[in-house]
């Protein structure tokens, strides 16, 4: 194992460190040395939870050894846990958002050489292995637990909790080796002990504790941990969405039928007491701290009535604006209900007995009233006021819908929304933490993110990729196949023009990109009215936009609703590993479920394309506000104090959304992929600079489809743009064999260069897209170019880097499906390459590829090939030697030789047909014309003339599109020769249309 020394102290790294790595780990370093906070984005694939651990450990270990055994102690019944350790070494707290992602940081661990002490805590729904609790949620759950867990007499308590303290003394080193929620549950179910309290337990004397963002966010999560905040490391992982959740943990939302429930459960209360007194057995069988004041739950009955009336005479200007007032307001509220920081404590009481009572009746329900105690929770927190300046409350009305549809009573909703997330962290600062470490693979843009959370982040880090640069395609496509404009602001979203380009562009994109494609929309509402516009855009003659994206990718949709989305995925999965065509589309939402933590590694996401900027609705209560407020702190702050403005916030959460949709391509070193960005406004500047930082050096503006559909072509049929594929890595894996295939690479080249698709030999459509050339229909017998595309998912023959969502294929099924691909190959090996003919810089060429193809054709920029122009559609079938009889060409530099060569070949006259050829030339004109293009245009302008020559030769373009570009070209007094001669070099037929464009007369 490498050991790398970082700022004096020895790292030891499971593997060879690239450059990016060793520069996160020495950021790491630097931060918890110098004690203090980093902000750090390093891309998905790039190493960064390895190298945070092992930077993190090491620092660890430097200062002392790891912690070893636990020392408990008894003191009148009471157990307590503790350690040889010293109290100057720092305790690591490592969260992230979810169990899945923690699990995945423990296997990263065990990768490493490092073995601290440490645990994993989680909620009870994940540990829980009591018989009757497991099957409880929610505060009901804990409740039970509790009440389970505390009784007085320890026969009556939960058998797994008594066993937890004599497991911990008979295995003292538990912790020592890494262990994750799994582990734990199963060392409970075989000792009996509870896991829950396991890992409560241990996480009191260990090195570092591993656990979810709600205990360390989540004010009373964090009082329940016991370790010394003063000497900590924090670490927040996959932090991207941390301001978010930072401001809902400091806010409620209370709405009316919510608060109807707990008036009813307060009533069952008051019923179950005066029940409970009027029974002289029920008196005698509990102690007197149990039995419970019907008066108290009438008072708390009476209160919740009154602010239930409260809310609903506040009076509401307008439905979209509602009730707003500043945060001290709900003082003010609360006041006129009797509720203080005086009786807030007392009311918090008598809630508790509430549920407790609740609960002894009526096991497996949820306890509404809980939800108000922890809103006085968040109100009167700490005693103070101070905390409410950040806060506004607001009042919101909608109509209520009814079980059969239709509309009932008018519904209210009391809110208290913080806008300052930094509240949540706020204590740490308070309580001296020594450092901490916010990192992700999509932070950017930074400065708007520690604005945030108001703390300092004096050490930050924007990493590289680790890629390549020829294994991503970035691009911005303002302009559909027709020209037409991609915008998605609010003025053209709805119109039909909009939707149909952009729906003619993704059949194209379909053709194109490999395996599996992400769209992603920036809201549900354009995603389901584009794809609504596109299923109803057919006629007799002609299929609709929906059916052409389903004859090349079968499609999936991210269903609203939260509990249909893992069905979703499946599907997906299952779609793109179907062989009969080539692969899926998962048409999606920025800041849905598909763009947030999935990984859609390798063939499961070969390109991505975001459709617009997902700006949040300007006129939600909440948006507004929050831009107000910040306006508000902006102009009170002055130049003193930078502070986000309210425009600022709402740019930037928006690009913060679309770097988390482009983020779920290119997951590791060995993958590849496109980014698309379908609008126009991702060509400012601006918007490009809040783009991930290791995605903007790869960005280029494209100015018409045709170049993103020729330059996205040629990076998938590149061999040398995919680097080590999935086949080949796992070939590698099995000792170089996988079956039949005598090489993966080969394979993978193979069917990458004969089975992609080549748009730009295609005509265009009436409708603008870009579609296949009819000649390829039935000429040679050859299966229809729409009908027969083969399947285009060589990543999808292994299983080793599905998506974390899983469906891993058995082995025999890999074989399967090898076995399928492999007949498919067999059958096709004597189609044409379609691209060949089109590659700039090449001479057209009819031959056959070699099943073994992988060689890369030389390409010279500005290189064209005019053969066609000058010889008739017999000419064009004919021979490569007769061919090259006809060849002219275009270079950006003069070649003496090669014009020479030019005027040769343009005497044979006999290949010229009459009506595209002008009566006077011979090769000196021609040559001489071309010599005057390339003196009077720019570089630039040239190899745009040249793309013209091959759109007007390919058909790649409409034939007015090429025409009024080139006459537009050659416009201006020193370039009319120019416009005036190149007539003689198109078809007759086209003439008067090209007067046309010379005159001015079309547009």
């Amino acid at each position: 194992m490498p050991t790398y020394k970082i700022r004096g102290i020895d790292v030891d790294f499971p593997y060879e460190a690239y450059d990016s790595q060793l520069v996160y780990m020495e950021k790491v370093m630097q931060s918890l040395q110098e004690e203090r906070n980093a902000l750090l984005e390093s891309p998905t694939g790039t190493g960064k939870t390895l190298c945070l651990l092992c930077a993190t450990l090491a620092f660890r270990k430097s200062l002392g050894s790891f912690t070893t055994g636990l020392i408990i102690t008894t003191d009148k019944g009471k157990h307590e846990i503790s350690s040889s350790r010293s109290g100057a070494f720092p305790t690591i707290v490592y969260a992230s958002r979810t169990h899945s992602q923690i699990r995945q940081v423990i296997q990263e661990l065990k990768r490493t050489s490092y073995r601290p002490k440490m645990t994993v805590l989680g909620s009870r729904e994940q540990f829980c292995i009591h018989d009757k609790v497991k099957l409880l949620r929610g505060t009901t759950q804990t409740n039970a637990c509790r009440s389970a867990c505390r009784r007085k007499a320890k026969s009556k308590r939960c058998d797994h909790f008594n066993k937890v303290v004599y497991y911990l003394k008979d295995n003292p080193t538990i912790g020592e080796e890494p262990v994750d929620i799994e582990d734990l549950v199963n060392i409970g179910r075989t000792s009996g002990s509870c896991p829950y309290y396991l890992s409560k337990e241990i996480h009191k004397a260990v090195d570092i504790i591993f656990a979810p963002y709600n205990y360390l966010i989540d004010r009373r999560n964090r009082k329940s941990l016991q370790l010394s905040w003063s000497n900590s490391i924090l670490i927040f992982d996959e932090a991207h969405n941390l301001e978010s959740i930072c401001a809902e943990a400091a806010s409620f939302d209370l709405p009316s039928w919510l608060l109807t429930a707990c008036i009813s459960e307060a009533q069952s209360c008051v019923d179950l007491s005066i029940e409970r007194r009027n029974k002289p057995n029920e008196r005698r069988n509990k102690s007197n701290d149990t039995l419970h004041n019907a008066d108290d739950f009438a008072i708390l009955k009476a209160l919740l009535l009154k602010l239930e009336k409260c809310i609903a005479e506040v009076h509401i200007e307008s439905k979209e604006l509602g009730f707003t007032k500043p945060g001290p307001y709900i003082f003010e509220l609360m006041a006129d209900l009797n509720i203080t920081h005086t009786t807030a404590s007392k009311l918090m009481s008598i809630i508790k007995d509430a549920s407790d009572l609740l609960e002894e009746k009526s096991t497996g329900t949820i306890c509404r009233l809980e939800t108000i105690k922890d809103i006085l929770d968040i109100i009167f927190r700490d005693g103070i006021t101070s905390h409410a300046k950040y806060y506004r409350v607001h009042v919101k009305e909608a109509e209520a819908w009814s079980a059969n549809g239709s509309k009932g009573k008018v519904s209210r909703t009391l809110s208290w929304w913080c806008f300052n997330p930094g509240i949540a962290l706020e204590e740490f600062g308070k309580n001296g933490v020594r450092s901490i470490i916010l990192t992700s693979g999509t932070l950017s843009p930074l400065d708007s993110f520690a604005e945030e959370l108001k703390l300092d982040f004096p050490i930050r880090l924007e990493n590289p990729h680790v890629i390549g640069p020829n294994q991503i395609w970035a691009g911005v496509v303002p302009v559909g196949p027709s020209g037409r404009t991609f915008n998605s602001s609010y003025r053209n979203r709805d119109t039909m023009e909009y939707k149909q380009e952009l729906g003619n562009a993704i059949v194209n994109l379909a053709r194109i990109v490999p395996d599996g494609l992400l769209v992603f929309f920036p809201s549900y509402y354009l995603l389901e009215q584009s794809i609504a516009c596109w299923k109803s855009l057919s006629n007799e003659s002609s299929a609709s936009i929906w059916e052409r994206i389903c004859n090349h990718k079968k499609p999936v949709i991210e269903p609203r609703e939260s509990s249909l989305f893992a069905s979703s995925i499946k599907d997906y999965l299952t779609k793109l590993n179907d062989t009969t065509i080539s692969g899926a589309v998962f048409f999606a939402v920025c800041r849905g479920k598909v763009s947030e933590g999935l990984d859609f590694a390798d063939h499961s996401g070969r390109a991505v394309v975001v459709t617009g900027l997902p700006f949040a609705t300007s006129t939600d209560p909440k948006v507004r506000l929050k831009r107000e407020y910040l306006d508000q702190q902006s102009g009170a702050q002055g130049e003193s104090f930078k502070v986000l403005t309210g425009d600022e916030w709402y740019n930037q959460q928006a690009s913060r959304a679309v770097n988390q949709a482009v983020g779920r391509v290119i997951r590791h070193r060995h993958d590849y992929g496109a980014i698309i960005f379908c609008d126009e406004r991702f060509a400012q500047p601006h918007r490009q600079s809040q783009v991930s930082k290791w995605i903007q050096p790869h960005i280029k503006c494209y100015s018409r489809f045709g170049e993103v559909v020729f330059t996205l072509t040629r990076f998938f049929r590149d061999g040398r743009t995919q680097g080590p594929t999935k086949l080949s890595l796992l070939e590698a894996e099995n000792g170089g064999n996988l079956g039949d295939t005598s090489s993966s690479e080969d394979f993978m080249n193979k069917f990458h260069m004969e089975k992609l698709l080549s748009p730009l030999t295609t005509p265009v459509a009436p409708d603008g897209t870009l579609k296949a050339s009819s000649s390829l229909d039935t000429k040679n017998g050859y299966t229809s170019f729409v009908g027969g595309i083969l399947p285009a998912n060589p990543s999808s023959l292994s299983s080793d880097h599905r998506m974390i969502v899983g469906c891993a294929s058995s082995s025999d099924k890999r074989e399967t499906v090898l076995h399928k691909r492999r007949t498919v190959l067999s059958q096709e090996h004597d189609r044409f390459d379609l691209a060949d003919s089109y590659q700039l810089g090449e001479k057209s060429s009819n031959t056959l590829i070699s099943p073994g193809f992988t060689k890369k054709r030389r390409f010279i920029a500005g290189e064209y090939d005019l053969k066609q122009h000058f010889g008739n559609s017999n000419e064009r079938s004919s021979s490569a030697s007769q061919n090259a009889q006809g060849d002219i060409h275009l270079q950006c530099k003069d070649n003496v030789a090669s014009q020479s060569r030019s005027s040769q070949l343009l005497r044979q006259k006999d290949n010229l047909p009459a009506d595209s050829t002008p009566s006077t030339a011979d090769g000196t004109q021609g040559s001489a014309f071309l010599a005057q293009v390339r003196d009077k245009l720019s570089a630039a302008e040239y190899i745009d003339f040249v793309g013209y020559m091959k759109a007007l030769k390919t058909k790649t373009l409409k034939i007015g599109e090429v025409l009024l570009s080139i006459s537009r070209l050659f416009s201006g007094p020193e370039r009319r020769p120019l416009l005036e001669r190149f007539k003689d070099y198109i078809p007759a037929k086209y003439h008067s249309l090209y007067e046309q464009y010379v005159e001015g007369k079309v547009d």
